[in-house]
């Protein structure tokens, strides 16, 4: 871990995130606070992972082992296999953890998105799909491939080539943004190009930035696009609470619970290749209208099976447990295996300056095990 805390401070780090370490089921701060105050609105994110960890410890206490992490705020996978010997040395696999990856071409460890908390995701949302499903049920749902969107570049690393993104009729829309990285105007160009044409030759599509629309207005159309920002998106997860059909971009990117969803059981895939895709997916669902409503159901399920408050505590248990058993070393400066220029109680953080934060930016009733 030492020599993964030597750059926290640099790229692709850049102290966007926190080094926590769990000893006894207490968690303590082992990268310094003061650089929170560097990262611009991701401290509201840290901070917010402070208080899951913190949750987590008041749950679960000694059921967690002593571990120690990095856990990351940053939009763009940053543990790059092609840095570590294309994953064939993984004694030097640094234990980064983060909501969103390539799994061919990054090793960071999958963990559910902050936002699921801070949002209040399973009382807000979640609480409300038989709601939703009762409100619209599948026979009043219109025909309508719906979703509107923020115009997020893609950030794509070119040492993950199969993330890279071609547009209508195999337009470039990625262009160089550093070094290493492309930004790709996904969302742009299938707003603005494909969608628009689309409804002009007839296509039932109403995809757009504007108007915003509320949930309960996506779940009145049959069928509801997903498109990742600029890597995972957390639409998809509130997508799949609505009874709809979700068509999903097959990005490359994948969340911690992906695996649990699969095309033509939960979802109908699009855009391997081509935004032209989704216009197949638009008359494959015309064509399986009762198919397309029992994957809508299989989605809903997944969702309300595996996607709530206690279901990612559990997770966060049961990863923690499973790293344990992986770390090389004694974790806490009383073990003496190494030393920890910074050891301080997550809890007193919190108190002197993490619970102000959250005030600050309405966080403060934020929900975990309920």
């Amino acid at each position: 871990m030492d020599w993964v805390l030597s750059g926290f401070t640099k790229y692709p780090l850049r102290s966007k995130g926190v080094g926590v370490a769990f000893v006894g089921g207490t968690p303590y701060l082992i990268t310094p606070p003061a650089l929170f105050n560097t990262v611009g609105h991701h401290k509201r994110l840290i901070t917010g992972y402070l208080q899951l960890m913190l949750e987590l410890s008041k749950t679960f206490g000694d059921q967690i082992p002593d571990v120690e992490f990095i856990v990351t705020t940053g939009d763009e996978p940053s543990t790059l296999l092609h840095h570590y010997a294309n994953g064939s040395d993984p004694e030097r696999l640094p234990a980064v953890l983060r909501f969103c990856k390539s799994d061919r071409s990054h090793a960071d460890i999958l963990v559910p998105d902050v936002h699921f908390h801070m949002r209040n995701f399973t009382s807000n949302l979640l609480a409300h799909a038989d709601d939703f499903t009762e409100q619209w049920p599948w026979e009043k749902k219109q025909p309508m491939l719906f979703g509107r969107f923020s115009p997020y570049k893609r950030a794509v690393s070119m040492r993950a080539p199969e993330l890279y993104r071609s547009g209508k009729k195999g337009k470039n829309i990625c262009k160089t943004a550093g070094p290493d990285l492309w930004f790709c105007d996904v969302r742009k160009h299938f707003m603005w190009e494909w969608a628009r044409g689309a409804n002009r030759s007839g296509l039932p599509v109403d995809v757009a930035q504007q108007p915003k629309r509320d949930m309960s207005y996506h779940a009145s159309n049959k069928w509801l696009l997903h498109l990742d920002g600029q890597t995972c998106s957390s639409r998809l997860e509130q997508l799949l609470v609505l009874g709809s059909l979700v068509v999903k971009e097959e990005s490359g990117y994948r969340a911690f619970f992906h695996h649990l969803i699969q095309p033509y059981e939960h979802y109908v895939p699009f855009w391997k290749t081509s935004p032209e895709e989704a216009a197949d997916a638009i008359n494959w669902a015309k064509e399986n209208d009762d198919k397309a409503a029992d994957i809508a159901a299989a989605a809903q399920a997944v969702a309300k099976r595996y996607l709530h408050n206690k279901a990612l505590m559990c997770y966060w248990l049961t990863l923690l447990q499973e790293m344990a058993k992986l770390q090389r070393y004694r974790t806490g400066p009383d073990a003496g295996d190494r030393k920890y220029p910074t050891w301080e109680p997550v809890a007193d953080y919190m108190d002197k300056e993490g619970r102000a934060e959250l005030k600050l930016h309405h966080m403060d009733a934020m929900e975990f095990w309920r």
